[in-house]
């Protein structure tokens, strides 16, 4: 009988990272290709499924198995929001040759990369949360748009702070240290240089990751605005994890994990405490909360050891988390 395999995919927006490992979970191979998300070409769906097909042929080419090989799969893809796009990316995933499989929205990887059950709340590049229950269910809040409550994630930081900065000048606003902030971020020399710069870039700012970290260093340094842009951050994910729970049917325990670049790199302890303040005065059962600090690839792997297997022991969580640590990972990666 042929060997068998399992496969982690991890389909971001910008790229995709697929895992293949032996059914017994020993680690095979990483490949990191661009993104198969169908939001990103107006291809949408077909474009999707024939991208995912083409990078599974490099992978499955370099190790001489085929998709048939492949007992079990995990897919966390951005873009599955909608029950139709889950129905619609599962079609397109199982006509690529796939029959055992899990998928939803990428943002579930950070719930199975810690346990089988829980809600992840992300908080990077923009933000949602998600959760899968003890019986299965899962539950999306946010990741769709503003409209939906989504205030928190990279960019909404950004544009907070040159929001705020623009009320101190031109509105009500208090004073604040942000004014002085962005205006060296952005090379304005003038209040009005503020207005032009807003009006030019209606869409967003382009120096996000420069905006979040001056608005994080005077959040440490004790101003008042910018530390408020980071707690109401924290009090808005906590919002959907409560939202996620209270829709899922969970036992004593919650596991909230906390995944993504503005989880892991923001120095203002504030926007995690009133994160976890919230949660635990909104829920009735102990929480559990888990910085989510390896790779959420792992997740994908971990679901779909659990769908060949049934469950997975926390001994090969801790194995595959030893072996695939951030380091190794990084450098995996960077081999492509």
């Amino acid at each position: 009988m042929a060997e068998k395999f399992i496969l982690g995919v991890d389909g971001g927006n910008t790229k995709t990272d697929y895992v293949l490992c032996r059914a017994d979970g020993t680690f095979v191979d990483l490949l990191r290709a661009g993104t198969c998300s169908h939001e990103a070409n107006e291809g949408s769906f077909p474009w999707m499924q024939a991208t995912m097909q083409a990078h599974l042929d490099v992978l499955c080419g370099r190790n001489g198995i085929t998709v048939a090989d492949i007992a079990a799969a995990g897919f966390g893809l951005a873009g599955a929001d909608m029950p139709e796009q889950v129905a619609e990316l599962e079609r397109r995933v199982r006509a690529i040759g796939f029959t055992k499989i899990g998928l939803q929205n990428d943002g579930i990887l950070g719930v199975k990369a810690i346990s089988a059950a829980g809600v992840c709340s992300v908080n990077g590049t923009g933000t949602v949360a998600i959760g899968i229950d003890d019986a299965g269910t899962f539950m999306q809040v946010g990741g769709i748009g503003e409209m939906s409550g989504d205030e928190a994630g990279g960019g909404f930081i950004a544009r907070q702070a040159i929001k705020l900065a623009y009320h101190s000048l031109f509105r009500s606003g208090a004073p604040t240290k942000l004014v002085a902030g962005v205006f060296d971020v952005l090379g304005l020399r003038e209040p009005q240089d503020l207005h032009e710069f807003i009006s030019n870039h209606a869409w967003g700012s382009p120096h996000a990751r420069s905006l979040i970290q001056m608005t994080d260093k005077l959040a440490q340094a004790g101003d008042r605005t910018a530390q408020r842009i980071f707690d109401n951050v924290g009090i808005n994910c906590a919002e959907g994890v409560v939202g996620c729970v209270r829709n899922l049917d969970f036992g004593d325990e919650v596991v909230v994990v906390q995944a993504g670049t503005i989880w892991n790199v923001i120095g203002y302890e504030g926007m995690s405490e009133s994160f976890k303040r919230i949660v635990c005065e909104e829920l009735a059962q102990p929480v559990r909360f888990e910085l989510l600090e390896c790779t959420p690839a792992l997740g994908a792997i971990f679901w779909a050891k659990e769908l060949l297997d049934g469950s997975v022991t926390q001994s090969y969580r801790d194995q595959m988390r030893a072996f695939l640590s951030p380091e190794k990972y990084a450098e995996l990666a960077e081999k492509q």
